[in-house]
Parts: structure tokens; sequence; C-alpha cells
């Protein structure tokens, strides 16, 4: 397993896609630290502090990063056909499967650390200080806490969806809609069954506490609300474990062809 999981990290290291969305992710985050900075006067105080509690609003933007990293170690799959030839050569599918999903994972950690760490750096760099920078790596790393889990359960969503599903574009597409609509739908469907069946109601609500959006909803009201942490761990474990059987299964009885 170790050698295959290098080996899929040497080939992902190696694709250009990976650079190149790196390089535009972390230029955007120039352009807005710069613009901060030059926008700093009598009618705008950013400073270092507020700059690093932002990113509490951006976190749902994980979920949809880990559609890229999934694509990043998976889509030449497609291209080169090379899924095919990893079966025929005789390693096991489980291998196979694992060594993707734990690739995109490693790969997810590593971009979301030096994609911080460089947003973390030009806001010390550009932005004045007020004192108050501890405490905001302190709420921002509790609300990492609480994102780090829905983020791998995302991702191993998109792995799913990937080996589920012939076409790159339709696995993001269906990852998406799972994790964008599905809750809004359980809420929809709550409201309209809430008067002739408020049992079935309340069930729908609860089902749309296990989703792996809802433990990131109003996350700078929850802050330092440990009870928090734990649900989100919970519902970023029972998904990564439910949707990797899953795709352990159906991987399993797919025909490679």
């Amino acid at each position: 397993m170790l050698d295959y999981l290098r080996a899929e990290c040497y080939k992902m290291l190696r694709r250009s896609y990976l650079w190149i969305a790196l390089l535009i992710v972390g230029g955007l985050e120039l352009v807005l630290v710069l613009l901060w900075a030059w926008l700093n006067g009598d009618m705008v105080n950013m400073t270092a502090s507020t700059a690093f509690t932002m990113v509490l609003y951006l976190l749902s933007m994980g979920y949809y990063a880990t559609a890229i990293t999934s694509d990043i170690v998976y889509s030449d799959q497609y291209k080169f056909n090379t899924l095919k030839n990893e079966v025929a050569y005789g390693i096991p599918r489980v291998r196979i499967y694992l060594g993707k999903l734990f690739a995109s994972c490693l790969l997810s950690v590593g971009a979301c650390i030096v994609l911080l760490g460089w947003y973390a750096l030009l806001c010390a760099l550009m932005l004045p200080g007020d004192g108050a920078v501890l405490e905001a790596v302190k709420v921002l790393g509790f609300a990492l806490l609480c994102a780090f889990p829905v983020w791998l359960g995302s991702q191993a969503l998109y792995i799913l969806c990937y080996f589920t599903i012939r076409g790159s574009t339709a696995a993001v597409i269906l990852g998406v809609c799972i994790i964008a609509i599905l809750g809004q739908m359980l809420t929809f469907l709550s409201l309209i069954v809430s008067l002739p069946a408020p049992a079935l109601a309340d069930a729908l609500l609860a089902a749309r506490g296990l989703l792996l959006t809802t433990p990131l909803e109003n996350i700078t009201e929850a802050i330092w609300d440990w009870s928090r942490v734990g649900w989100a761990w919970a519902v970023g474990a029972g998904w990564c474990v439910g949707a990797t059987a899953l795709g352990l299964w159906c991987f399993q009885r797919r025909e490679i062809s």
C-alpha cells in the first residue's frame, strides 16, 4: 500500500494542473490582501487579525476545493485509461481505491497548509497589527478543527463519485449537487410536510443534521462550542466510512473496460 501511495503522490506532484491551481488561488489571495491594504484608511480599517477571521466566512469553499484535489488525483484515469491497466496488472482493487483516496486527502491537507500559510504571511506583511492576532489565530484554529473532518468527508464523497461514474465532469456535478442541494431539499420537504406530518418533518430536519455542510453553518456564532467540534467529527467520520465502503463495494463489482 505504501509503495502504491508513494507512486500516486509522485504522479500528482508532477501534474502541472496542481501547480497552476495553487498559483491561481495564491494569486487571488495576493490581490485580495493588496486590495485591503490599499483601501485601509479613514473609512476602512482591515487589520491582520480581522483578515484572519475573514477565513471563517470562506470555509464552505473547502467542500468544492476537494473536487479539484480529487480531479488532480483521478482524472487521468479517463484520459490515459490507466485504471484498466492497473486492474489488469493485478493490483488489488482495494489498494487502488484506498491509494487514490489517501493521496487526495494528503493533497488536500498539503494544499490547505500552503494556501493558509501564504495568506497568513501576506496579512502579516501588508496589514497593520492590532494586538489581537493571537486571539484571531485561536478562533481560526477552532473553526478549522470543525471544518477539517467534513472536508475529508467531502473528499471521500468525490472519490466515490469518480470511481462510480465514468466521466470526471459528471462525477464532479454529482458530488457538488449532493453537497450543495441536498440540505436545501430536506429543508424544503420538511416545510411541505410540517402540517400534515410533523413527525416526518422533524425526521427530515434531523437527517439534515447529518449532512456535511450542516456543522459549518453559522460557525461564527459557535466559536468555543466544543459540541460543534464533536458533531463535525462524527459527521465527517460517518461520511468517510460510508462513502469509502460504498465506493469499494461498487468498484469491486464494476467492469473495467
